[in-house]
């Protein structure tokens, strides 16, 4: 029941994000400045707040989680090599097809999902885990962007990569909430109540800002990008099925398990989309994975979370 309450929640958000976009209410450049604030304000705070309620009984465990984290993603990426090969995936848009298996909407949608189905600790857990995603992202994601459009007649300018860009909040916030773990400090009440309220609307408007991206894709796009679809049940269902089964390697708590494999099967980061804006063809096809996995994920996270459980 928790899992199909969340998914009508996350749905009306997004119907009304999509209604704001069709009547001009939002737009393209609305959506990124509230992207940006989610990503490097509200993101952070609900990350903060987690860490309140996550027991200090088993730290070694959240050191097996970490280093796991950062093991999957180098096996992620090696599994994108594999599926792009499969796929066949034109040279021109491999590195983006890579992207779109290696990062997962963990924080947009994956917090409220997991939230909703394991309460605040799970979005601490899930942090830890992708602690690695804006490391690759903003390293290895633009480096794969650029050589993509470097295959074309007409390759975007490039823009360099800054220390900031990978230090973004989101990873600080992560670190922080690590210290404040391993060194069991005792923050006052008012302090976790303060972030707790601030991070309260990030998945309200994270959902509704999903929604109105969506709206700016057409039906003609999405047909015409054709290469999207054998991509969908790779980054959906193949991809938590490996993480479900790697981390058995690491632990045999099952919800921690559950925690992980559901944070995996998210649909593809909508910051696979921001990061590749200036690359037109490559964005096009990150936009259009973005929007067709996201509403394909309203069937398989249930699926995924009814098995799960």
């Amino acid at each position: 029941m928790a899992i199909a309450t969340t998914m009508c929640k996350l749905l009306i958000a997004m119907a009304i994000g999509f209604y704001l976009f069709k009547k001009d209410i939002f737009n393209k450049n609305v959506n990124s400045k509230l992207s940006a604030m989610v990503v490097q304000i509200t993101c952070p705070c609900i990350i903060i707040n987690s860490v309140a309620t996550v027991p200090h009984d088993n730290p070694g465990m959240v050191w097996k989680l970490f280093i796991a984290g950062i093991i999957a993603y180098f096996l992620y990426i090696a599994l994108g090599y594999v599926f792009t090969a499969v796929l066949r995936v034109p040279k021109f848009l491999k590195g983006t097809y890579i992207c779109m298996f290696v990062f997962a909407n963990s924080a947009f949608m994956g917090y409220p999902v997991v939230q909703a189905l394991f309460g605040d600790m799970a979005i601490f857990y899930i942090t830890i885990f992708n602690m690695p995603f804006n490391v690759f992202m903003f390293t290895l994601g633009t480096h794969y962007f650029k050589k993509d459009a470097s295959l074309e007649d007409h390759p975007a300018p490039v823009e360099k990569t800054s220390i900031r860009q990978i230090l973004n909040n989101g990873l600080l916030a992560g670190i922080a909430a690590l210290v404040i773990y391993f060194a069991n400090i005792q923050l006052p009440d008012i302090f976790y109540a303060c972030v707790g309220f601030i991070g309260s609307i990030t998945t309200p408007l994270s959902m509704i800002l999903i929604g109105s991206s969506l709206a700016a894709v057409s039906i003609k796009q999405i047909v015409a990008e054709k290469g999207v679809w054998p991509m969908l049940p790779f980054r959906l269902l193949i991809i938590p099925l490996i993480i479900w089964g790697f981390m058995h390697l690491f632990t045999d708590d099952a919800q921690l398990i559950a925690i992980c494999t559901i944070g995996a099967g998210m649909p593809v980061a909508s910051l696979v989309a921001m990061v590749s804006s200036a690359y037109p063809r490559q964005n096009r096809c990150a936009n259009i994975s973005v929007a067709v996995s996201t509403i394909c994920s309203m069937i398989t996270i249930p699926i995924l979370a009814v098995l799960l459980q």
